[in-house]
């Protein structure tokens, strides 16, 4: 019999990704997608046994949307561009928690821990897989070579921390510069100091987000402004705002 699936996530190209990710699983089947989680609310198939879901969408994210399904609610699987809610993950009782882009070796052990976890009896199952993916990836947040999701129009693209060189807000984009390329991304470069602020990210001005260890010089100006040169020769100047920072620098 076959393995029922549905998916939840309001970017198609993420939707589709998902569905080519199972094909070579004979013994997965994907019954449905829906673009929002007001959709599936109102027609939520039955006998379903895992449901992929997507964390941060408008107007309900995925964790809401587990509150409004009737009971049983199948294995879940959260598939995410962002790491922190792995914790939250955990308390909702998740099957797995997978990172975007998906990588082919791990969404293997995605299929591997699903049909393990059909097989025994719903009162049965517990969360000790769940736990050992969330210590792994705890782990891997605290190496040096942290990555973060950057979500564009061309896709996700995952990067390496150390390789980010600052973040530059234009106009309702954010451009992050990196040691070799830019990636542009509609996110808001408030969205990026949450994240990167405990990673060594410092922001200098309002539309400026400075990683430390890319720092070459902090020079003074005029009437006692000051900038500081990156490591690719940027000048980036510090708002008055932000003059504090230079300590940390």
């Amino acid at each position: 019999m076959a393995i029922r699936c549905i998916c939840v996530d309001d970017e198609a190209m993420a939707r589709k990704g998902l569905t080519l990710a199972l094909r070579p699983y004979d013994d997965f089947e994907m019954v449905a997608q829906y673009s929002s989680p007001e959709t599936l609310i109102q027609n939520c198939p039955n006998n379903i046994d895992v449901l992929f879901i997507d964390i941060e969408m408008p107007r309900i994210n995925g964790f809401e949307l587990l509150s409004r399904l009737p009971y049983p609610i199948p294995q879940i699987i959260f598939v995410t561009a962002y790491n922190q809610y792995a914790i939250q993950a955990f308390e909702a009782q998740a099957l797995d928690y997978v990172l975007k882009p998906i990588e082919e070796g791990r969404f293997f052990q995605v299929v591997e821990r699903i049909r393990n976890q059909v097989e025994i009896p719903q009162e049965d199952r517990n969360n000790t897989e769940l736990i050992k993916v969330i210590d792994a990836l705890q782990q891997k947040i605290k190496k040096n070579d942290a990555t973060i999701s950057i979500k564009t129009d061309e896709g996700y693209f995952r990067v390496k921390l150390s390789d980010i060189l600052f973040l530059e807000s234009v106009g309702d984009h954010v451009c992050i510069h990196l040691c070799t390329e830019q990636l542009i991304t509609r996110n808001t470069l408030k969205h990026y100091v949450a994240q990167l602020v405990e990673h060594g990210f410092h922001q200098i001005h309002k539309s400026s987000l400075i990683n430390i260890k890319h720092v070459v010089k902090v020079s003074k100006l005029r009437f006692g402004d000051q900038e500081v040169e990156m490591s690719n020769q940027k000048l980036l100047r510090i708002s008055r705002r932000y003059k504090n920072v230079v300590e940390h620098l």
